[in-house]
């Protein structure tokens, strides 16, 4: 299998940043046109269909990219029925999650709203994995034009849809204008025909694979998410708003960092294990990420409040507290991005879950801090705890399952 060159590697980190600009860009001009409180009711109508895509994500894309028969057309059509059969869920899910969420948060999005977004994740079941395909080749080039044109779409839709709607609904038109693209563009650059199988073998063969994860993202979202659900509860609109976007400037290298790594360390490690050179790959990978991290936590505490105070405006004014606490949870969690992409290389999906369970506990303690009406920065140090936990534990595991990890040798070393 070839290696991936330049380029390939070139478009695994550009497209990632490409969507999370366009999604930062799209929150600049929602927060300019609408306001912190209505900013505040846009985050939490994204963070209910984030639930509702963690609670069902089976990881089909890692899994056409890991697995020995990835490219055969059996397989992409079942992961394609699997995928509408996975929409078609979802939409089910944001339905009866529409009601309890508008009464649960007083002033927030209506039920109706919830339900409309509904059709984001029914519509996107239709995708075509044929671009996702070619990623075991190590070509790019569809993940460039359906992911990156899609995000570029639905940035380009954002003025006009906060102009014309004026209020937190216009975050419903805005999605709903980026999957379109996606699955319009997925289906237009496919080499293949567009069918879809669900045969009972490869849905089981999905589930093993994907079910632990399902667990893992459950565990992500109640904890790096539910802050702002807690904050959403007992501090107010305009309060989301402000931790929303500085939460989501610390995390924009880290969802960049993670999304690159998922299309370039699942085939590197993979010909890494048939060549027997595993942890020099790992260690390799693990000294490049800390460095990133290092490098992010010292940009983001000094230049991140200026910079939001620049760009959203004066009503949103981060205190440094939050800053270089909201940046320690992130940068911490950069640098286990490739602890997580070796256990699903082996195989062990349930390590990153065990491990995201000490990252799980650190919601207690900024739940107890948010109803004793604690500044917001204790939450995200409450963060900070728990990825380092999770950090650790996750290292240990893999410890115990590849014993080269954490051993130093002539070759290299995952200390």
């Amino acid at each position: 299998m070839q290696a991936a060159n330049l380029k390939g590697r070139a478009a695994a980190w550009a497209v990632p940043m490409v969507n999370e600009a366009a999604a930062l860009g799209r929150s600049v001009i929602l927060a300019r046109l609408l306001g912190p409180e209505e900013l505040g009711r846009t985050m939490l109508l994204a963070l209910a269909l984030r639930l509702a895509e963690m609670a069902t994500d089976v990881s089909i894309e890692r899994l056409l990219a890991q697995a020995p028969d990835g490219n055969e057309v059996r397989m992409q059509r079942n992961l394609q029925g699997i995928a509408l059969l996975r929409g078609i869920v979802l939409a089910v899910v944001m339905l009866l999650l529409a009601a309890p969420m508008a009464l649960g948060f007083e002033g927030g999005p209506a039920a109706a709203s919830y339900a409309l977004l509904a059709l984001a994740p029914l519509l996107r079941g239709f995708i075509h994995l044929d671009y996702r395909r070619r990623e075991r080749h190590f070509d790019y080039r569809g993940l460039t034009i359906v992911d990156g044109g899609a995000a570029l779409v639905m940035l380009l839709s954002a003025p006009l849809a906060g102009w014309l709607i004026g209020n937190h609904q216009a975050l419903i038109a805005i999605i709903l204008v980026q999957v379109v693209a996606q699955v319009g563009l997925s289906h237009l650059l496919a080499t293949r025909r567009y069918r879809l199988a669900l045969e009972r073998a490869y849905a089981l063969r999905a589930w093993r694979f994907g079910a632990p994860l399902i667990l893992n993202a459950g565990l992500l979202f109640l904890t790096f998410q539910a802050d702002r659900l807690i904050v959403a509860g007992y501090y107010g609109w305009a309060e989301l708003g402000l931790f929303g976007v500085a939460m989501q400037l610390a995390m924009l290298p880290a969802q960049i960092t993670g999304r690159a790594a998922a299309s370039l360390m699942a085939p590197r490690f993979r010909r890494a294990i048939a060549a027997g050179t595993l942890s020099v790959a790992a260690a390799q990978a693990q000294r490049a990420y800390l460095a990133l991290a290092v490098l992010f936590l010292a940009g983001f505490g000094l230049l991140a409040g200026p910079a939001i105070r620049l760009v959203y405006g004066e009503a949103f004014s981060a205190a440094p507290a939050l800053i270089w606490a909201l940046g320690t949870a992130a940068a911490i969690r950069i640098a286990r991005t490739p602890l997580s992409q070796l256990a699903l290389a082996l195989g062990q999906t349930s390590i990153p879950l065990r491990g995201n369970v000490l990252r799980a506990a650190a919601i207690l303690p900024a739940l107890v801090a948010a109803m004793a009406g604690a500044p917001l920065h204790l939450l995200a140090l409450a963060a900070a705890a728990g990825e380092a936990a999770a950090a650790l534990r996750a290292g240990f595991l893999l410890k115990s399952t590849f014993a080269p990890i954490g051993q130093t040798s002539k070759t290299g070393a995952f200390a």
